[in-house]
C-alpha cells in the first residue's frame, strides 16, 4: 500500500452555486445551475421529543459540465466510456501544476512552453495548467472566449509523455471559445483516441501550488454521464 505524506492540502475547485457562469453553449439554450432549498412542509408538526427540526435538503439541477468537472470519452464519442466506466486510478496520482500565466489572450501554449516549464513532466503525471484565467471568472467575452490554451502540437507532446489526465483553469483546454475551435484538437486526441480525461474550470487555491510537483486527487461523482462535477485537491 502506498503511503501519502503531506504538509498541507489545497483546494483547486471552483465554488458551485445557483446561476453561476456557464459554458456559452449551455447558456445559449437557457441551461443554468439551480441549487434550490426544499422548504420543510409546514403541515408536518414537530414531535414533542424530536431532537432536530425538519432536515434541510436541496434540489440540485445543472448540466454535467458545470463548474470544475471532468470530461470522459462519452462527451465526444457516442460509444465512448462514461465517467463511471473510467478506472479510478486515472483520477489521482503524482502531478505538476505548470505556470502559463505569461500567456496572453487567445495565445497558444506550445510544446516549447511545456518543455521549458518547471517542474518537468514525468510519465504518468497529471498535468494541470494555470493560465491565470480563473481570476477573470465572470460571464464576459474575456473569460469565456479569449483564454489561452493548448494547441494540437501540445496535445501530441503531452500524450507522448504518457500523462494520465490534463487540467486547465479555463472553460476548455483549447484556445478561445467553443465556437472558435469546432475541431476540438485536445478533445479529439485525449478523449476519442487515448481515453485521457480532461479536467476543466480549475481555480480555488491553484496559485498556491503553481510551479510545484504535488499529489493530485480529482475524483468526479460516480455518474453514468459524459462529465461530472469534481472536487480537486493538491497535496504538498
Amino acid at each position: 500500500m502506498t503511503e501519502i505524506k503531506f504538509g498541507k492540502v489545497y483546494d483547486l475547485s471552483m465554488l458551485t452555486y445557483t446561476n453561476m457562469v456557464m459554458h456559452p453553449a449551455n447558456a445559449k439554450i437557457g441551461e443554468r445551475a439551480r441549487l434550490t432549498l426544499i422548504n420543510s412542509p409546514r403541515h408536518v408538526p414537530q414531535r414533542p421529543n424530536q431532537a432536530i427540526e425538519w432536515p434541510v435538503i436541496f434540489h440540485i439541477e445543472m448540466p454535467s459540465h458545470t463548474g470544475t468537472h471532468i470530461d470522459s470519452p462519452l462527451h465526444v464519442k457516442k460509444n465512448g466510456k462514461s465517467i463511471d466506466e473510467l478506472p479510478i486510478e486515472k483520477f489521482m496520482g503524482e502531478g505538476v501544476v505548470l505556470d502559463m500565466r505569461h500567456k496572453g489572450p487567445s495565445e497558444a501554449i506550445t510544446p516549447k512552453d511545456l518543455e521549458n516549464s518547471k517542474p518537468e513532466i514525468h510519465e504518468g503525471d497529471i498535468v494541470i495548467i494555470n493560465t491565470g484565467w480563473h481570476e477573470k471568472w465572470s460571464d464576459t467575452a474575456e473569460y469565456l472566449e479569449e483564454h489561452p490554451g493548448l494547441n494540437e502540437d501540445s496535445g501530441y507532446y503531452l500524450l507522448e509523455k504518457k500523462v494520465k489526465m490534463i487540467g486547465t483553469d479555463t472553460m476548455c483546454p483549447e484556445v478561445g471559445s467553443e465556437e472558435s475551435h469546432w475541431q476540438h484538437p485536445l478533445h479529439r486526441l485525449c478523449l476519442i483516441e487515448n481515453e485521457v480525461p480532461l479536467l476543466e474550470i480549475l481555480g480555488g487555491e491553484i496559485n498556491e501550488v503553481t510551479g510545484k510537483r504535488c499529489y493530485i486527487v480529482a475524483v468526479p461523482i460516480k455518474m453514468t454521464t459524459d462529465a461530472a462535477p469534481t472536487r480537486v485537491l493538491a497535496f504538498l
